[in-house]
Parts: structure tokens; C-alpha cells; sequence
């Protein structure tokens, strides 16, 4: 295989992002004084469904954007109307800064990220924008990173793949990436030659159409097992 890079997508893959998005969603509707008709992780998901749909559905926005459209679509289905009473950009800016800054790394990203970095180069490749990733918890394993604002396009569009590969300047066939996100990871890279490692944490399973990932694990042990034994 003769892997000479490793990129990875990093909220979810490397960090809890649910665990960020849930404390940020608890911090909004403390100052909004609303309440989640259920658990606040639902809430969550709702607003989660709405960004992701609108980033993927329409031409390029920046992240921020995005999520404040899809925050105040949220907080609108507690309280009918209530966003226009709000200010959404104040809120969605509390919100991703906790979604960033709370989201802890997985028990073996730190251990696995140590072993990597002595022995190739890394790069996330994030729908993030660029100063929201500046924010999060790993940022010191990384000299580059290649984000959705940098290339205008969110995964799995190969354009930001693409330029992650140019940054790096090393042949797909050499770089393996390593995932938690299926379609917008497997479905992005495998097009452009790249392996993929699926980290699937969740245990979930592939829709029928979907291309195969190169290996699945369970987590990112098993991206260093299969490193520590490819030759380079």
C-alpha cells in the first residue's frame, strides 16, 4: 500500500461532536428560556439534520451561515415565529464556539495521533470553517488543515478533496483517509483513488449503493495496527 499521508475528518472521527453540539444546544435554550420538548440531544439532531441538508442541498455558503439558518429553523419548531424576537447570529455564534470548543477527543485519538504524527504527514480535511477548527482540541497535530471555506465546497464534493491532495502533494494512491462520516468521506475520496479507513464507531451500516471503504475498524487502533505493519 505504501502510504506516505494520512488526512482524516476530524469532527466525529477524532472528537465528540455530538457532545459539543449538545452542550452548545443546552447554552441556547438557557438563553432563549425555551425548552426542549424532550432531550436536549434531540434538539440537537434536529438542527444537526437541517445544516447538514443545507450545505449539501445548495450552492456554497460559509458554514456559519449555514448554521445559523438551520438554528433558527430549529428554535423555531419550540416556539413557532420565535427566532425573528432572537439574536440568531449572537446565538449561533455561542452555539458553534461550544460545539467546537466542548467537543472532546475520542479515548484513542490522542495516542493514535501521537503514533502517526512521528511517522507521516496529517491533515484533517473538515466542512468546518477555518476559525472554527483553529478552536478545537487537536489542532497542535496538525502543520495544515484543508476546510470547506479554504475550497469553497463541502464534502463529499471532490473539489475539496482535491485540494487537500495539492496541499499535500502526494498521489492519492499514497494517502489514506481515515473516517467516521460514510457518505461524505467514503463517497468523496474513494472517487479520487485515496484509501479510506471507515472508523466506524457507531457500528452502522452502508447504504446498498454506497462504495466500500478500503478497511473498517472499530476505532483508530485499527488504523495503526494496519499502518505498523504497511511498509514506507
Amino acid at each position: 500500500m505504501h502510504i506516505k499521508a494520512i488526512t482524516f475528518d476530524y469532527f466525529g472521527t477524532l472528537v465528540d461532536v455530538d457532545q459539543g453540539g449538545i452542550s452548545g444546544m443546552k447554552k441556547v435554550l438557557a438563553e432563549t428560556q425555551l425548552e426542549a420538548p424532550g432531550d436536549i440531544a434531540q434538539v440537537y439532531l434536529d438542527w444537526d439534520i437541517r445544516n447538514v441538508r443545507l450545505y449539501r442541498g445548495g450552492k456554497y455558503r460559509k458554514y456559519r451561515e449555514v448554521a445559523q439558518e438551520a438554528l433558527a429553523a430549529t428554535l423555531d419548531t419550540l416556539a413557532p415565529g420565535v427566532s425573528a424576537s432572537l439574536d440568531i447570529p449572537a446565538l449561533t455564534d455561542m452555539y458553534l464556539v461550544s460545539l467546537v470548543e466542548d467537543a472532546a477527543p475520542h479515548p484513542d485519538s490522542v495516542e493514535v495521533l501521537t503514533w502517526l504524527a512521528e511517522r507521516y504527514p496529517l491533515m484533517p480535511i473538515t466542512n468546518m470553517d477555518s476559525d472554527l477548527w483553529r478552536r478545537s482540541r487537536l489542532t497542535h497535530f496538525f502543520e495544515h488543515v484543508t476546510t470547506a471555506e479554504m475550497a469553497k465546497a463541502y464534502k463529499p464534493s471532490a473539489d475539496i478533496f482535491k485540494l487537500a491532495l495539492e496541499r499535500l502533494a502526494v498521489p492519492p494512491e499514497h494517502v489514506l483517509h481515515c473516517s467516521l462520516a460514510s457518505w461524505a468521506d467514503i463517497d468523496g475520496a474513494k472517487p479520487l483513488g485515496m484509501n479510506v479507513a471507515w472508523v466506524n464507531r457507531g457500528k452502522e451500516a452502508l447504504g446498498t449503493w454506497q462504495p466500500r471503504p478500503d478497511f473498517e475498524f472499530d476505532n483508530l487502533y485499527g488504523v495503526r495496527n494496519l499502518l505498523n505493519t504497511d511498509k514506507h
